[in-house]
């Protein structure tokens, strides 16, 4: 009686060892069946500055575990925004364009290709343009770049939010030039200025870059 008992126990213990390991093989199958989820290639729409309104490629690489990724945002408006009404000859058609390109590295420090991530990127904005007044035409073609490091999270799968700060090592300076042609063609060079004492807008001349955008994983 007394040895049947001990192999009832024993086979009870090695019937407990062999479901705990069940368990643990179902789990790590279930974490490889989700990690194969991973969808690396992520097409968005940001809006915020200085992309102002875009696009936004992502693509995770395989490096350091799926938590590696490059990263493009890019914007190109055309639009008299920037263009003084009251001083602008109404007769001709004035556009300025902007455009706002991107390029960095993504490191995801806690799951891959999800979650909170961690980036330096490189941007570059280009305002370029003619405005024309009464007596004159100024000529607009500045360009400005900066080393960027920033902070943001993916959240979602098949489709995602993605808020974002950062900060420009280089921030925006508070005017550009421009060459002025007078109707009988002389000519001067110029500034346009912009007034950086103004909030909120002073936290985008202190280097400030935030922006949220939605997208798509693939």
């Amino acid at each position: 009686m007394k040895r049947s008992l001990n192999i009832l126990i024993v086979c009870a213990v090695l019937f407990g060892f062999a479901n705990l390991h069940a368990q643990e093989a179902i789990s790590i199958n279930e974490n490889s069946a989700k990690e194969k989820k991973l969808r690396p290639i992520r097409i968005g729409a940001k809006i915020g500055f200085p992309i102002i309104i875009g696009g936004n490629l992502e693509y995770v690489s395989p490096l350091l575990n799926q938590k590696l990724a490059v990263s493009v945002d890019y914007s190109n408006i055309k639009s008299d925004w920037l263009v003084g009404e009251e001083q602008v000859d109404a007769s001709n058609n004035d556009e300025l364009n902007y455009t706002y390109i991107e390029g960095g590295l993504n490191y995801y420090f806690f799951k891959p290709g999800r979650g909170l991530y961690g980036g330096l990127s490189y941007g570059n904005i280009n305002i370029k343009g003619t405005v024309h007044y009464e007596d004159s035409r100024d000529i607009l073609d500045a360009s400005h770049g900066s080393l960027n490091i920033k902070l943001g999270a993916k959240l979602g799968g098949l489709s995602y939010f993605r808020p974002k700060v950062g900060y420009s090592f280089s921030s925006l300076p508070d005017h550009v030039e421009a060459i002025k042609v007078y109707n009988d063609g002389s000519r001067e060079t110029i500034n346009f200025e912009f007034d950086s004492e103004v909030k909120p807008y002073n936290l985008l001349f202190s280097g400030l870059m935030a922006n949220i955008g939605i997208g798509f994983a693939f």
